[in-house]
């Protein structure tokens, strides 16, 4: 691209199968809900150790997107930091190829990072995260339900305590950043022999203990599919993985 775009838009696969044909769909939505509203986008979808069938429907259902890029780590976050390295826009959000977003994320989350000067320096995410497991829409909704909704508040409200992050995750994978926030802190790679990992928790520990904010975007929604034990959150918790702790954890004081 000649011009600057105002955000790129990264997906990334590994094993997902015909699920990443709704992820495509998806994406396909809020780009074009974006770019309605006059924003200039950048799409890139990385395939990391990709099965036949995920490369073969990214490869024949993606040729919209402006980049596809195969890589071979087998780690959700050095995957991210590559897709950083090919991005060009101002701004950079991070998807997960079997999971599902509201239409107007990215352009909602591009207004509220451009509101004021401060809002800029802020990673953003979305306000509804709805965590669903298909099962649920075919048995008796009596039983035994997994699906559920809860909201995600930023660390900049009245009574949050950022010490709970180091408990658990507060906030979803979806993240919404200037590309210089997530060159000054890449990701950190998966360390399964020590037990640590989780790339998305660690790094919200590594920014927030660095000063920066997390804030919600109102009225937008992450869907995350529940694929019982192919969840990579189920996969992580059977591993026993922790999150990597940052050297600035008194940055994490109640403020």
């Amino acid at each position: 691209m000649t011009t600057e775009p105002d955000i790129t838009v990264t997906v990334i696969f590994h094993r997902e199968g015909d699920l990443a044909l709704p992820a495509l769909s998806s994406l396909s939505d809020l780009v074009n809900v974006a770019r309605a509203g006059g924003l200039m986008v950048q799409t890139q979808a990385i395939l990391d150790r990709p099965d036949e069938l995920t490369g073969h429907i990214v490869g024949v259902r993606g040729r919209w997107l402006d980049t596809v890029k195969e890589v071979a780590f087998g780690d959700l976050g050095l995957s991210r930091n590559a897709a950083t390295q090919c991005a060009h826009g101002r701004f950079l959000a991070f998807l997960d190829g079997d999971d599902l977003w509201g239409e107007e994320w990215l352009r909602g989350a591009f207004t509220a990072a451009n509101a004021t000067p401060l809002s800029r320096d802020a990673v953003w995410h979305p306000e509804h995260l709805y965590i669903f497991n298909e099962a649920d829409f075919e048995r008796d909704p009596r039983s035994d339900v997994k699906s559920f909704h809860s909201l995600m508040h930023g660390s900049d409200g009245p009574g949050f305590d950022p010490t709970m992050l180091l408990f658990h995750n507060l906030w979803s994978a979806n993240a919404f950043a200037t590309r210089e926030l997530h060159l000054r802190f890449p990701y950190r790679a998966a360390e399964r022999s020590r037990g640590l990992g989780i790339e998305d928790w660690s790094w919200n520990l590594a920014t927030l203990a660095a000063g920066i904010q997390h804030r919600v975007v109102p009225g937008t929604v992450h869907l995350i599919r529940r694929r019982g034990n192919q969840s990579l959150d189920l996969q992580n918790r059977a591993a026993g993985l922790l999150p990597h702790l940052p050297p600035g954890l008194a940055g994490l004081s109640l403020r």
